[in-house]
């Protein structure tokens, strides 16, 4: 099960008041919800945010409706979901976090999210991009600057992984 967070209720969806000691683990993850739909939850905004105290970056996926089944699985390289383009993604390594049943758009079709490579200038955390929205499966990249342990959590309505600096 994901580890809970130690931010109290009320605090930033990337903010913490101290460091947790959660273990730190290798990918793959998986981790399964059932979700009856409709609704589809929906990612509604993608934030990052350093730690430098605690040793760590996070990104944060903020989600409308129920938290759906997510993997996180490590990839040699980045490609768009659909069209198999690939996505110049910063870092030197890239792990994908996977999300169904989910989308990053609103039922008119307007999305959610921010498209395109995000660059960062973190530890850690070299960039993200939303590699695909097709289908109830919602993809997002991320490239980091080498190897790193991750920790993965839940909130209410919200998505978290840590990255170990």
């Amino acid at each position: 099960s994901p580890a809970a967070a130690t931010s109290p209720a009320g605090s930033g969806p990337a903010s913490v008041t101290s460091c947790d000691n959660d273990p730190w683990r290798d990918v793959p993850v998986s981790v399964t919800h059932s979700v009856p739909v409709p609704p589809v939850p929906v990612v509604t905004a993608i934030t990052v945010a350093g730690h430098p105290e605690c040793g760590y970056d996070r990104l944060v996926l903020t989600l409308s409706g129920k938290t759906p089944s997510y993997t996180i699985r490590s990839v040699s390289k980045v490609l768009a979901d659909a069209s198999g383009k690939p996505i110049a993604l910063p870092g030197t390594r890239y792990l994908l976090i996977t999300m169904r049943p989910t989308q990053a758009h609103k039922d008119t079709g307007v999305a959610t999210v921010r498209g395109g490579v995000v660059s960062l200038n973190l530890p850690t955390l070299a960039g993200y991009a939303l590699a695909g929205d097709s289908e109830g499966v919602v993809t997002v990249a991320v490239g980091l600057h080498g190897t790193t342990g991750i920790r993965v959590g839940e909130l209410p309505g919200r998505v978290y992984v840590d990255f170990r600096n």
